[in-house]
């Protein structure tokens, strides 16, 4: 099968969270299955372009239509890790990826309708049509419309994959007439979504975890589009992620100073080791209790504060490397380890390095993942692959792979009180019942957490829409004639 993933990230080019990885796991698991695979985003000016081989030319002057004129773009070829990807560079005087950052700008709506337009003119004017476009969050579920009122993808399936309803490309009328579209499906209070379109006029749709996909419906989590994902019943589904397992390995991570697999853990102890010494930790028998995470409301930051005072009552060392993306949240978590300066048992990193995220999950005993909120979530997937169990918070896609004495610690509360007695009975079977923690060190890093299971589902859902489409094609044919 003929897949083309469109997106706005893929990792190790252009990463902001966990949908970069996502991308690229997937896109690698699907052509280890023999699927033809590739991968369309801009070209960003911040992209990473020593990771990508072979980059080439092949559409020098790529004419697209917005805003009533027509702009020219480079559409770029190269591959990275074996994926094929395509690069759409804008020749717009607006600039609109010619920046430092990939988000985070006044006109975002304006960058990626765009985007999707110039993806539309490369697709219509290309001889081999993929038999599927995968669309990612709303910065390319505008194509999910554009592609059905396109004569060149009538035979071509369209999946719309939502990594995060709380984003979903809020705008105005005067936004959508930029690209020539007047449908007012898209209204959505007194203005417009967009990825209400995408779920529209997508033959099917997922989220990335069954929980986050009953939650969506059933709960406030919904939102504004609650009442269209129910509108379209079986068409929605949750498909949870995996991790790339070959990357995050344990037993060959290149960024650790010693390695292990179960049951012999004693390379963990010399990076417990390397971990203190680097930060200049006390060099104790304690609870190594980290975190790595955005400090953003979703993620819980007040509840990590109140874990990370709790754990230092309990005799435990806690570690977190997470970075705000406001500055007063910021300055709050500087303020805290402005106080704490001088505690040999706890370090707060502020700034996310890739490297020393591989130190601490590798040293960590017990994980912290206490989300209000988590469609998916991949730490504590990473962390179980580590040797660290994870403590989380039971909702999303937490719920999906962490349980109650099988692989793990759950709360439910998002309190300072609910993490506080999760928190507690982590700790106590941690001095108190080495063997039973063990079981569950054992649990996370032998469960099945990569890619190989999502692309399996992903696959049968694209066979499946890909049937639809050939049967209504026949219907139609045989109508004509």
């Amino acid at each position: 099968m003929h897949i083309t993933h469109i997106s706005s990230e893929l990792a190790p080019i252009a990463k902001v969270g966990g949908l970069g990885d996502v991308i690229h796991g997937l896109a690698r698991a699907q052509l280890k299955n023999g699927d033809k695979v590739e991968v369309f985003l801009p070209k960003y000016d911040s992209l990473n372009l020593d990771l990508i081989e072979s980059l080439e030319i092949v559409s020098p002057s790529l004419p697209s239509h917005f805003d009533e004129k027509t702009s020219l773009n480079t559409i770029w070829r190269g591959k990275v890790d074996s994926i094929p990807v395509y690069l759409f560079e804008s020749h717009h005087k607006e600039e609109f990826f010619e920046r430092k950052e990939i988000y985070g700008y006044p006109d975002d709506i304006a960058r990626f309708t765009y985007f999707c337009m110039a993806v539309l003119a490369f697709l219509e004017n290309r001889a081999e049509m993929p038999d599927l476009l995968h669309l990612h969050d709303w910065h390319t579920s505008l194509l999910a419309l554009l592609s059905k009122t396109s004569r060149s993808l009538s035979k071509t399936g369209c999946v719309l994959t939502i990594h995060n309803l709380a984003y979903q490309g809020e705008c105005q009328k005067q936004d959508l007439l930029r690209v020539g579209i007047t449908d007012a499906k898209l209204q959505e209070g007194e203005g417009y979504n967009l990825l209400k379109g995408g779920i529209l006029y997508a033959d099917a749709v997922t989220t990335v975890s069954p929980t986050y996909a009953r939650e969506i419906l059933e709960t406030g989590q919904g939102g504004a589009l609650q009442k269209t994902l129910r509108k379209i019943g079986g068409k929605f589904s949750g498909i949870l992620n995996g991790i790339e397992v070959d990357y995050w390995d344990p037993a060959q991570d290149p960024l650790l100073p010693a390695h292990f697999h179960f049951p012999d853990l004693s390379g963990k102890k010399t990076i417990q080791q390397e971990l203190r010494k680097r930060l200049s930790l006390a060099d104790l028998d304690a609870p190594l209790v980290c975190a790595i995470t955005r400090l953003v409301p979703q993620k819980g930051p007040e509840l990590l504060k109140a874990a990370l005072l709790k754990t230092l009552e309990h005799g435990g060392q806690f570690v977190l490397l997470g970075s705000a993306l406001d500055e007063k949240t910021h300055e709050e978590f500087f303020n805290l380890k402005r106080m704490l300066t001088g505690c040999p048992n706890v370090h707060l990193e502020l700034t996310f390095n890739e490297a020393f995220s591989h130190l601490v999950f590798g040293a960590a005993d017990l994980f912290l993942v206490p989300s209000l909120f988590e469609p998916c979530g991949l730490t504590q997937l990473i962390a179980m692959r580590y040797g660290a169990v994870p403590l989380v918070r039971k909702t999303g896609g937490l719920a999906d792979t962490v349980f109650e004495g099988k692989n793990g610690f759950v709360f439910e509360k998002p309190t300072a009180e609910g993490i506080h007695e999760a928190l507690g009975r982590a700790l106590v079977i941690w001095r108190e019942k080495p063997e039973v923690w063990q079981k569950l060190v054992k649990a996370g890093m032998e469960s099945n957490t990569s890619w190989q299971q999502p692309a399996s589902a992903y696959h049968a859902l694209y066979q499946k829409t890909k049937s639809a489409i050939d049967h209504k094609t026949q219907v139609a044919n045989s109508k004509s004639t």
